[in-house]
């Protein structure tokens, strides 16, 4: 489920303002339950577990505030997201929204592209989070299906790339998990910093689990993340062995550990689900499994 098919809790009393939200939030395809107090509010939390509770502090009886308080401090609700929305402008207003749990602040008068960017990076920041790997802490497979689904949706060019760290097994059986976890560890930062320095802050690099890590990227750098990820990986992966392997590399059998890489260029309007784009660069990684040494493997759809 992306963003835009997210469910909305929206808690605020004057009229006219909950028209408008609901109108703005429907017009993005949110699904959208309204409350007009903090107990409904409440409740519908307790019900519907939202992605998002969009809510207002000034409430008759029960204020926003109490109302974020609740819900942190209630299991079945602690996780929901919660974005503050305030006439209050004081910076003493906002600190206690934020020491009470909310994950984000506007204030009102808002304006529309704001509120419905910050609405959208508060709910992918989330989900994002319940996603991570807990050994490298990226998101892990859940967040990369959600990006692919998004730059679906706003029908654009961008790859996808999948790297594997090839013969960890290997190295795991001489050296130990605890230093295949070191390993783990290491190719997510490689991943990350590559995706981090040469793609654009709207890109991620994910941890699909074990040696898998995946990105997503703008077509024209996707290939030089990869490259840039493998180039360091050459390095630093060796640097992992001890030395007397480290001399042996290439001779009796032997041959150290490397990144393997499919990477698949996706043109708008070609495929209308995320699996099957998958499949093509888990087709493109298989491909790169099959050549020595660290390779990657390119394919456009």
């Amino acid at each position: 489920m992306s963003e835009s098919t997210a469910r909305v809790v929206v808690v605020e009393d004057d009229p006219a303002t909950a028209q408008l939200l609901t109108a703005l939030l429907e017009k993005e395809s949110y699904h959208v339950s309204l409350a007009m107090d903090g107990q409904t509010g409440l409740r519908l939390a307790r019900e519907q577990r939202p992605d998002l509770l969009l809510l207002d502090v000034l409430l008759p009886g029960m204020n926003g505030f109490e109302v974020c308080q609740r819900i942190r401090q209630d299991p079945a609700t602690c996780l929901i997201p919660i974005l503050l929305l305030t006439s209050l402008d004081q910076i003493k207003d906002k600190v206690t929204g934020f020491k009470l749990g909310a994950d984000e602040f506007v204030s009102k008068p808002f304006e529309t592209a704001e509120l419905m960017a910050r609405i959208e990076r508060t709910i992918r920041r989330a989900r994002e989070a319940l996603a991570a790997n807990p050994r490298t802490g990226l998101p892990g497979r859940v967040a990369l299906e959600e990006e692919i689904r998004r730059r679906l949706a706003a029908n654009s060019a961008f790859s996808v790339g999948r790297l594997e760290v090839w013969g960890l097994g290997d190295f795991n059986t001489a050296y130990g998990y605890d230093r295949g976890d070191h390993v783990i560890r290491l190719a997510a930062m490689i991943v990350k910093s590559a995706v981090v320095e040469l793609a654009d802050r709207n890109d991620v690099a994910v941890h699909r689990g074990g040696a898998d890590f995946g990105f997503v990227a703008p077509s024209a750098r996707a290939h030089v993340v990869a490259a840039r990820a493998l180039e360091n990986a050459e390095i630093l992966l060796m640097m992992q062995y001890d030395s007397p392997d480290r001399t042996r590399n290439g001779s009796d059998g032997f041959s150290s550990m490397c990144l393997k890489a499919g990477v698949v260029d996706v043109a708008p309007g070609v495929y209308a689900h995320p699996r099957a784009i998958e499949d093509a660069v888990r087709s493109a990684l298989v491909e790169a499994r099959q050549i020595p040494g660290a390779h990657l493997v390119r394919r456009a759809l």
